[in-house]
């Protein structure tokens, strides 16, 4: 018999909210998304709408799922929530925002990043949330005398939720240069260097810790029960780790989302949810008290599979809206499957929003390369599914040259569900795969849910009951060949381009 407790999950993206109702047993009865979008108001910024994207919508994702039969608010007895990150949202002293969120896909403080890199020995790169900061108190004067505070997506809506401003010991990790690690506290003289008020800065405690309750007018706002402890919050990439169950340090997940990412882990996440991920005591330097490294990191993985639908599928979204075939998506990979693996010479440099990783470059700009005349839209869209892997490749080489720590990956994310994609990345990296369909950042947020309240002492019933694979994707040895010749060009294109990137942009 099912338990009648409820943990709610929440979890902010780049492109919507997500939620989740799910008992101590992993059986989710219930889930709700509302989508939203990202405004571009200049060249090379991205940015949300933060009172609409992260607190209405998931107000709005929280009463829909009070509203399924049979649940009544006083069964959720804890709430946690993830989402994007890196963000530098700003807002008074009351938690209204002042200036739309500047998001981790923002390259707007290329000079600033330069400026703390050389001031300090270290190795930032444009989705740090330093430089963002720093660039805000410096060409937003005005505004930046009004602000108190400053807020990514899932500690916007904690404070919302329980007018506590805190962030995590994990999301701090990626400010860059400011955060003090294990002591979870703040380097008061680097933020005097650079101007930035300490005062304005959040209280840090680990991800499974309750920092609060529901108060009334949130209670009021979104149905839940005033009182129902709320969790710190936790970036969306742990949540998604969480819930396709890899949390050891020799596992990650392939994630084929807005941005497309490999993270390797440098400590347990168990360890992560409950403690500061202590580097510095190891005499690491300032930016390492960040539990991941990026070998592979690429903002725009899914949404440069949405940008191409959006402009060169409409006859695709036709079908789609007429009922008469499947969603577009998956017409584009019936293109995509009729082309052999290569895309006959197309090669695609992802960084339609420059490049994250596994090196930083807010210069570049996406290239095809090798269209002839014969090519056709399966090849242009096989060439982006394929660019995912070479950027997976690429990165684990880079960043380990003797041999990848990984001995289980995980393919998670929306773009995920295709079996053309996942069958692609594994060709070119050369990775088994696991596939876990059911997969998404509610489930995550959920268990840690549970883990802070004492219904779990570890992640092994998440591992044994709660995640479940439906198949793996194997390397195809025939088409790993074919791949070579392609990821080597491929690596002389990211080589050669490179300061033509940049010569493009300032000159």
């Amino acid at each position: 018999m099912l338990s009648s407790d409820l943990a709610l999950g929440i979890d902010i993206g780049t492109q919507g909210v997500k939620g989740a109702l799910v008992t101590p047993e992993g059986v989710m009865i219930a889930q709700h998304l509302v989508e939203h979008g990202s405004l571009t108001r200049q060249p090379d910024w991205c940015e949300q709408d933060m009172h609409h994207n992260w607190w209405v919508n998931s107000a709005i994702v929280v009463r829909k799922l009070l509203e399924t039969d049979g649940v009544r608010p006083e069964q959720v007895k804890v709430i946690s929530v993830s989402g994007l990150y890196p963000a530098m949202g700003p807002t008074d002293g009351e938690g209204n925002p002042i200036a739309p969120a500047i998001l981790y896909s923002d390259n707007r403080s290329t000079a600033e990043v330069y400026e703390v890199n050389q001031a300090l020995g270290l190795q930032l790169s444009g989705e740090e949330l330093t430089p963002k900061l720093i660039w805000f108190l410096r060409h937003q004067r005005n505004l930046a005398k009004r602000m108190r505070m400053f807020f990514d997506a899932p500690h916007y809506l904690v404070y919302k939720l329980c007018g506590e401003y805190v962030t995590d010991t994990i999301t701090t990790g990626l400010y860059g240069a400011i955060y003090q690690s294990p002591s979870a506290s703040w380097r008061e003289a680097v933020c005097a260097r650079f101007g930035i008020p300490v005062e304005i800065l959040p209280r840090v405690y680990p991800p499974a810790t309750v920092v609060g309750g529901v108060h009334a007018s949130a209670a009021e706002a979104t149905g839940l029960e005033a009182g129902t402890p709320v969790l710190t919050g936790m970036p969306d990439l742990v949540s998604s780790l969480i819930s396709v169950g890899a949390v050891h340090k020799h596992e990650s997940a392939a994630y084929y989302g807005t941005a497309g990412l490999v993270p390797v882990m440098k400590d347990e996440l168990l360890n992560a949810a409950f403690k500061p991920y202590p580097l510095e005591e190891r005499g690491i330097t300032p930016q390492d008290g960040y539990i991941f490294d990026y070998p592979s990191y690429c903002l725009t993985v899914g949404d440069a599979v949405r940008w191409f639908r959006d402009e060169f599928a409409q006859a695709e979204m036709v079908l789609q809206a007429q009922g008469s075939a499947p969603n577009a998506y998956a017409q584009l990979d019936q293109l995509a499957a009729r082309v052999p693996p290569g895309s006959e010479g197309i090669i695609l440099l992802p960084y339609l929003l420059g490049q994250r990783s596994p090196e930083f470059d807010s210069y570049a700009s996406g290239v095809f390369f090798g269209v002839k005349k014969a090519h056709t839209r399966g090849h242009l869209f096989r060439a982006i599914l394929e660019s995912f892997g070479f950027s997976i490749r690429h990165g684990l080489e880079s960043f380990y040259p003797n041999g990848h720590p990984l001995t289980r990956l995980v393919a998670t994310g929306g773009g995920a569900r295709s079996p053309l994609w996942r069958q692609i990345v594994s060709d070119i990296s050369g990775l088994y795969q696991e596939y876990i369909p059911d997969s998404d950042g509610p489930l995550g947020c959920a268990y840690l849910g549970g883990l802070a309240l004492g219904w779990f002492n570890d992640f092994e019933i998440l591992k044994t009951q709660w995640v479940k694979a439906s198949g793996v994707t194997e390397p195809n040895p025939a088409a790993q060949e074919q791949y070579d010749r392609a990821y080597r060009i491929y690596a002389e294109l990211h080589t050669a381009l490179k300061p033509v990137f940049k010569k493009s942009v300032l000159e």
